[in-house]
């Protein structure tokens, strides 16, 4: 078996890993290694910021889906996740949020995450950020990661959010400054027409330090520990050759909320009933692997737009053949735009914190395993802002080329359904707003059979139909202070030596808001802290 050696191996490209890697490279005098199971991203599709729709169907994302789950009436859950260099943020809708100062705090005070509060983690948001559009104390203008305004704000758009105001839901300029709450234009990691991804912004300018190896299409199989020491990983590369890459110093799982729990009980570290199951020898015993799965809940309310056009069609024909000129000749146009381009954060249950995220969408895309609309059509999206649901991912064997055995429990909180009943109720209000109630016409969902009003014996059903993820799974290897959290608050894996987990998998709970943003703040903490030990 060939055998490579490197002081840090970080397992996983996605967003964590480019930050991690990045960092480790250019300020540790260490060899770095960076594995990631997708390619380099090559694909186009990927940097130009409205085709990210192509690139989420291409070979760099990969679904893994949930077991029947009966709290959406036996339907499975699907959740893409991308597998390419930048993982999720190459292939994102480029949401720039980084959720509530309260969540933070939360963290420290109701989870015991101390040094993980709002005022320890602003600084590394600030640190990162380079945004063009905003200069205060919540935003920094200096740092890697290019923040921007939408480039073509789309006019549906403009006139949802006037919608919004006129439903009682305050105009807001900006979602992470002082307030989240209200209506207005999303912040993007897209500017000038190209993609703002981890791998663009952190790790691209890296790529030439000689201590940095980056190694596309390896995929982790195995984590071997010696006397309790994380000492190596066992890997096959894109040609199924196995070999063995060892770490000197530290091992870092970056490979996300699926993959990372993944690899660990693959490993032997994790629940004992999961490893005996699949009789896996027992390194540590930990049962919160895999534990704690959270994500976003959406369903959007749909109406056909019949007095002005949507996105519909765009990629087609001359309205493709206008696009392109537009972008690759004038830089210009729809193609720069991340079209998800504007939405609202709303407290809906009246305890002075956003509870309901609301995207506005100038076009449809269909039902949980349906093709698009295929007409203009324009939606109004809430999803769950902090889902009460716990779901719980195990093995579905000890392939570790077979997704993990996935339980979605998605809408299993009573508080979560009534969460989105209330996020429909007022979707469907701010449709019926003048400006906004003028261009649409029929109701395709929740649709006119299906009554909304408080008490309603259907909309349930229709929830559990029509309910999506929001691509945010987080929280299965949650950090805590406790020997019984996957990791510790400096993210290393509790019983084990020499290795950490540094991605979304490792929140106590889920932010309320985009999860991009926060992953790479968590890996440049982590980044600090190994670079501190």
């Amino acid at each position: 078996m060939k055998t490579l050696d490197f002081d840090y191996v970080i397992v996983g490209g996605g967003s964590a890993g480019c930050v991690l890697a990045a960092r480790l490279a250019a300020e540790s005098n260490g060899t770095v290694a960076l594995l990631e199971r997708g390619r380099k991203d090559v694909n186009r599709w990927i940097h130009i910021p409205a085709t990210f729709f192509k690139a989420l169907q291409s070979q760099d994302a990969e679904a893994v889906v949930s077991e029947p789950d009966e709290t959406l009436g036996g339907l499975k859950f699907p959740v893409p996740q991308g597998r390419v260099l930048g993982g999720g943020s190459s292939v994102n809708g480029m949401l720039y949020m980084r959720g509530q100062a309260q969540d933070y705090d939360d963290w420290e005070t109701e989870h015991g995450c101390t040094g993980w509060g709002y005022k320890d983690v602003l600084p590394v948001y600030k640190k990162q950020e380079q945004n063009k559009q905003l200069d205060n104390e919540f935003h920094g203008t200096s740092g890697q990661l290019v923040v921007d305004g939408p480039s073509a704000p789309h006019p549906v758009s403009a006139t949802i959010i006037d919608a919004a105001v006129l439903a009682g839901v305050k105009r807001n300029d900006d979602f992470n400054g002082a307030d989240q709450e209200g209506a207005g234009w999303y912040q993007v990691t897209a500017s000038e027409g190209q993609r703002q991804s981890a791998a663009h912004c952190f790790l691209k300018p890296e790529l030439g330090r000689e201590n940095l190896t980056v190694l596309t299409g390896h995929a982790a199989m195995r984590i071997r520990v010696e006397n309790r020491r994380a000492t190596a990983i066992e890997a096959q590369d894109s040609h199924g050759q196995d070999l063995l890459i060892r770490a000197r110093h530290e091992i870092v799982l970056s490979a996300g909320s699926f993959q990372s729990p993944k690899l660990l009980m693959l490993s032997g570290i994790g629940p004992r009933d999961v490893l005996e199951r699949q009789g896996i020898d027992m390194v540590h015993d930990s049962d919160e692997v895999g534990r704690n799965y959270q994500d976003h809940v959406g369903a959007p309310v749909t109406r056909r737009l019949t007095g002005a056009k949507g996105l519909y069609g765009s990629d087609k024909g001359l309205s493709a053949l206008k696009h392109g000129i537009d972008y690759f000749i004038l830089r210009r146009g729809l193609l720069t735009s991340n079209l998800l381009d504007a939405g609202a954060c709303v407290d809906t249950d009246g305890d002075g914190r956003p509870d309901v995220q609301y995207n506005f969408a100038p076009f449809a895309p269909g039902a949980p395993g349906q093709p698009p609309l295929d007409f203009h059509a324009v939606q109004i999206h809430p999803m769950t802002m902090r889902p009460q649901a716990r779901g719980r991912l195990g093995l579905a064997s000890t392939n570790p080329a077979d997704a993990p055995k996935f339980e979605a429990s998605a809408l299993g909180h009573a508080e979560d359904m009534d969460t989105l009943r209330r996020g429909v109720r007022l979707a469907k209000e701010i449709f019926e707003q003048p400006g906004l109630k003028e261009i649409v016409g029929e109701e395709i969902w929740p649709g006119p059979n299906v009554n909304t009003s408080v008490g309603s014996n259907n909309l349930d059903d229709a929830i559990r139909q029509q309910a999506r993820t929001i691509y945010h799974p987080a929280g299965t290897c949650r950090m805590g202070p406790s020997p019984s959290a996957v990791v510790d608050l400096e993210l290393r894996v509790n019983g084990i030596e020499g290795l950490r987990v540094a991605d979304c998998s490792v929140m106590p709970t889920l932010v309320s808001g985009n999860t991009n943003a926060p992953t790479m703040m968590i890996a440049d903490r982590a980044a600090s802290a190994i670079l501190n030990a």
